[in-house]
């Protein structure tokens, strides 16, 4: 500070609860669903599977994981280890950037982002019923009748009669969250068990 100026109380008080909440925020490295170790720098590949994004250590492991992605998860979980990130809100079920999350809070295996603190709040009180997930889904959206390429390509999901369906923009959730029962045939022909997908490319 110029001229031997000190901060006063309030000012090292709004100082210190900054540097506080960026603490808070910064999010641990997340672990090779294979390996179990921590992935930093590139990650030898980068995987999405049920609106999740992974990132292996290697390429062997993520070959090993594409294999049987439930079966890594489910032993991560088990392990206490976090593998991947949810590319979605859960409470609002729109997609998040990273960079806009105000929070997160990690769950069996799976790191959740959150919109706001009031989110995180209600999932952190009833994780169980914001992570359950149908067996089916759709990467494609009944309102704009689009496919969607890979998860991170999707601007949101709904689940209805046992489906998760991914679709393209906010509209278009907004739409099929008022009445999804007026558009789930569209994607009819869409609807199979989630797939792991390497994204590598698309992340670099």
């Amino acid at each position: 500070m110029k001229n031997g100026a000190r901060c006063r109380p309030l000012e090292v008080w709004m100082i210190l609860s900054t540097l506080m909440l960026a603490a808070a925020l910064q999010q641990p490295a997340l672990s090779c669903p294979i390996a179990g170790d921590p992935v930093s720098g590139k990650p030898g590949e980068t995987i999405e599977y049920a609106g999740i994004r992974f990132a292996t250590c290697c390429t062997d492991c993520g070959g090993t994981f594409k294999k049987d992605p439930a079966k890594a998860l489910k032993a991560s979980a088990e392990k206490g280890k976090t593998v991947g990130v949810f590319l979605f809100d859960p409470i609002t079920h729109a997609r998040i950037d990273d960079k806009k999350a105000v929070g997160f809070s990690d769950y069996k295996g799976v790191r959740y982002e959150f919109k706001s603190e009031d989110e995180k709040k209600t999932f952190d009180a009833d994780p169980k019923k914001y992570t359950a997930r149908p067996e089916k889904e759709a990467l494609f959206c009944p309102v704009y009748k689009t496919k969607i390429g890979a998860y991170y390509q999707a601007g949101g999901y709904v689940d209805a009669g046992g489906v998760r369906y991914y679709v393209c923009c906010d509209s278009c959730l907004a739409q099929m969250g008022q009445e999804p029962s007026k558009f789930t045939a569209n994607a009819a022909n869409e609807v199979k068990a989630p797939v792991a997908a390497d994204v590598t490319a698309s992340s670099e």
